[in-house]
């Protein structure tokens, strides 16, 4: 690939655009080779899907004037794949987490100070971090239970060494920072969900119980994180204990006490699921009404992912991509802001 990506580049720039390779297909490595070729005092991890405003990377800078500052991140939202806008049922299930999690990082952020991920979408770092030999060890080195090579998580494994070595982590929730990101826009989504699940069951147990630095620097989000363990189980329980009180009433039920209907129990439930549902996504409804259709089966998407949850809980060895037709071969983007972008004094 590194001829055609070398005439896309000259197309572009060629006297600010440098095409680098290295011997094995593997996105760590690569982002280490464009770390040291690098000069500048901040540099940002950028996706091929990552659109920019004109102001995002101001606003991302602005953050580094604080000088513990050793990443910043972004809000994002979806972009869509049809360049008519439109955006199908995955585009906007994806939408709605992003939402979600815009929320969650904003809270984060000014409660403790921390952010569960620097989403490798777009994310700035001090280079002097980067360049570091034992974070480039450790990053290129990384394996789950001592065996299992790690290609994806490198956001995961980042965000946690900030918090690990004492630098401290800024989510710019703003207008002018806000992130644009395509999605898959088909069932495929559901394995890049799957991918990322790992990379959080994995990511996640390890600031939790092996490192341990979060719950003293971070310890909102150490309650997050454990929340998060849990989920799945308080989420599947809900439909279960609903189904066991109806049954218990239709029991004890007499000629005083006549028992509910089941269709009145289960509406009413489901009623209940979706008005807490809608309210959490309020941001994305105010941007973007008419995707309300969308809320029934963001519900279905919930108990799915809870029970997609627990399958990648027993399925943490497997380490590929999940997305990629063939997985040996994988082409990573990454732009590197080179010195015509200084930092906000």
């Amino acid at each position: 690939m590194r001829g055609p990506l070398e005439e896309l580049a000259n197309e572009v720039d060629p006297s600010r655009i440098r095409v680098l390779t290295v011997p094995k297909a593997n996105k760590r490595l690569q982002m280490t080779a464009g770390v040291n070729a690098t000069n500048t005092e901040i540099l940002v991890f950028a996706d091929d899907d990552a659109i920019w405003k004109p102001t995002m990377l101001e606003y991302i800078l602005a953050c580094f004037e604080d000088l513990k500052m050793g990443g910043v991140g972004t809000s994002q939202t979806v972009h869509a794949v049809d360049p008519n806008g439109h955006q199908t049922l995955w585009e906007i299930l994806a939408g709605f987490r992003l939402t979600s999690r815009n929320i969650e990082i904003a809270a984060s952020t000014h409660i403790d100070g921390g952010i569960c991920c620097l989403s490798g979408r777009t994310a700035a770092y001090r280079t002097l971090i980067l360049k570091d030999p034992a974070f480039q060890h450790c990053f290129t080195n990384d394996l789950w239970l001592g065996k299992y090579p790690l290609n994806s998580g490198d956001d995961k494994f980042l965000t946690r060494w900030m918090c690990s070595h004492g630098w401290n982590t800024y989510a710019q929730v703003c207008k002018e920072a806000e992130l644009y990101s395509t999605f898959k826009n088909n069932w495929r989504f559901l394995k890049q969900v799957l991918r990322w699940t790992r990379n959080t069951w994995r990511s996640d147990f390890r600031s939790l119980f092996t490192e341990r630095y979060i719950w003293r620097r971070h310890p909102y989000v150490a309650f997050t994180m454990v929340d998060k363990l849990f989920n799945p189980l308080t989420l599947l329980a809900g439909p279960i204990l609903v189904g066991v009180f109806t049954s218990l009433q239709e029991k004890n039920a007499g000629p005083s006490n006549p028992p509910l209907p089941g269709w009145n129990v289960a509406v009413s439930y489901i009623v209940w699921l979706l008005v807490t549902r809608f309210v959490k996504l309020f941001p994305h409804f105010m941007r973007r009404p008419l995707d309300i259709w969308v809320l029934p089966f963001w519900l279905i998407f919930n108990y799915y992912f809870a029970i997609m949850k627990i399958y990648a809980l027993f399925t943490l060895h497997v380490t590929a991509w999940g997305t990629r037709t063939f997985e040996n071969v994988s082409v990573s983007f990454c732009s590197f802001i080179n010195a015509s972008c200084a930092i906000l004094l």
